[in-house]
């Protein structure tokens, strides 16, 4: 089963209390933080949901942001800058992740999609249209640089497997069944018939690490062709792990120019 949510206190914005937490490969714990000193009620049902997932030495992930349109399109990005990927869920059935202009235009493309796919869908079954991988050897930042200025969802990750933060699509009328220990934090209606739920779970790394490495050699042939300097970057690997089921992983990357004597 998975642990009831923890509050977190304001005043803790860069310290935790590493007594509440247990670094459980097969448990999931995830910690609140609320700027306004009230209790969260999950399914959190009014967007913006906002969201990182916290490791046992005391960093987190990047922090995610989860909102809706009016026109019942969800849109799911990343807080921590404004050079990364943002995924759309549009109401048509079209998903795909895009980047800013600005970084498309540094990269030579005109065309800002960088993955596009159309929402599974299946009366029997709950398909996840889009998936964030956490393995432990994501991108992190140091969580005492950063303080808490919303409320936010600390989702508590492990050394032997990844968090998995789900995105699923479904008639208002249906309730999703999900056989391991997860957390559904999220539950926020597009419009008048359909609801996004969104839910944390943990499973192990699969072929993750290979699709990682396997897609180093074109990264350091782009940044070469960029001509950016020596320094740390944040990579986004993207792909699918079913039919019209995307997913992307965040990691951090060390890059040093190659030197042509």
């Amino acid at each position: 089963m998975t642990n009831p949510v923890t509050s977190v206190p304001p005043q803790l914005a860069s310290k935790f209390d590493f007594s509440q937490v247990k670094w459980q490969s097969d448990l999931l714990q995830v910690l609140s933080v609320s700027r306004h000193k009230t209790c969260f009620e999950f399914p959190l049902t009014q967007p913006p949901i906002n969201f990182s997932v916290l490791w046992e030495d005391g960093q987190t992930s990047q922090r995610w942001g989860i909102t809706t349109s009016t026109k019942g399109d969800a849109y799911i990005y990343c807080r921590d800058g404004g050079e990364y990927e943002k995924v759309s869920l549009h109401v048509s059935g079209t998903q795909h992740i895009s980047v800013t202009a600005d970084t498309a235009l540094k990269a030579g493309q005109e065309n800002r999609i960088a993955l596009e796919w159309q929402e599974p869908y299946d009366l029997a079954e709950a398909i996840a249209t889009f998936r964030l991988f956490f393995p432990p050897w994501t991108a992190k930042i140091d969580r005492t640089n950063v303080s808490f200025t919303k409320d936010e969802l600390l989702i508590v990750g492990n050394k032997e497997k990844m968090v998995v933060v789900s995105f699923v699509i479904l008639d208002s009328s249906k309730t999703m069944s999900v056989k391991q220990p997860h957390f559904l934090f999220g539950r926020v209606p597009l419009n008048a018939s359909r609801d996004l739920h969104i839910l944390a779970h943990k499973e192990p790394h699969q072929d993750l690490l290979d699709s990682v490495r396997n897609i180093f050699p074109c990264a350091t042939h782009l940044l070469s062709e960029l001509a950016v300097e020596d320094g740390d970057y944040l990579m986004t690997v993207k792909g699918f792990r079913g039919p019209n089921s995307a997913y992307l992983v965040p990691v951090s990357a060390n890059y040093t120019p190659s030197k042509i004597k």
